[in-house]
C-alpha cells in the first residue's frame, strides 16, 4: 500500500547499505526475504519488517550479487536493525541513524495484514459461436471438401492410366 510504502521510506531516509548516503526517497524498496510467487504464505511478505529502502545500486548488488542482507526489529528499543553480510562471510552493522531518531512514533506504528482482495466471479468464456454450431460449420466446410474433391475426382480421363 501506499501507506506502508511512506512510512519506510520515513523509516529508512536513506539507503539501508552501510555508508551509502543515497536517499530512498529516489530508491527502491526491497524485500529482505524474497517474494515466493508459488508459496506466498511461505515467506518475503510485503510487510514494514521484510521490507528495506535501497538506492538502485545496491539493490541491484544485492539482489544479483551474493550479498545477504538482514532486517529485525530489536525487542529492546522497537527500531529495525539492518545487517549487511558480504560475500567473504563478514556482518557489517547498517546504519546507525534513521527515521525513529527524528520520528520517535515510529515505534508504535503497526500494519495488518490486509484481508485478500475478493476473487472476481467466474465468467463463462465469449464464443462467437456454440459448440454445437462450430461442429456443424466444421462438418459442412468438410463436405464441401469432399464434394469438391469428388468432381475433381470425376473430370479425370478413365483408365488406363
Amino acid at each position: 500500500s501506499s501507506a506502508l510504502d511512506t512510512f519506510v521510506r520515513i523509516r529508512d531516509q536513506y539507503c539501508t547499505w552501510p555508508g551509502c548516503n543515497r536517499g530512498v526517497w529516489t530508491g527502491d524498496l526491497d524485500h529482505i526475504a524474497e517474494y515466493d510467487h508459488d508459496d506466498p504464505d511461505g515467506g518475503g511478505q510485503t510487510t514494514d519488517v521484510n521490507l528495506g529502502g535501497k538506492c538502485r545500486f545496491h539493490h541491484n548488488l544485492k539482489t544479483f550479487g551474493d550479498f545477504v542482507d538482514d532486517q529485525y526489529t530489536d525487542d529492546d528499543t522497537g527500531r529495525v536493525v539492518s545487517t549487511i553480510t558480504t560475500p567473504e562471510g563478514l556482518v557489517v552493522p547498517g546504519p546507525a541513524h534513521n527515521g525513529y531518531d527524528i520520528h520517535p512514533g515510529l515505534a508504535d506504528v503497526t500494519f495488518d495484514t490486509p484481508d485478500p482482495p475478493p476473487s472476481p466471479p467466474r465468467t463463462p468464456p465469449s464464443r462467437r459461436r456454440t459448440r454445437l454450431a462450430d461442429k456443424h460449420a466444421r462438418r459442412r466446410t468438410e463436405r464441401n471438401r469432399n464434394r469438391r474433391a469428388r468432381e475433381f475426382a470425376d473430370t479425370d480421363a478413365p483408365p488406363p492410366f
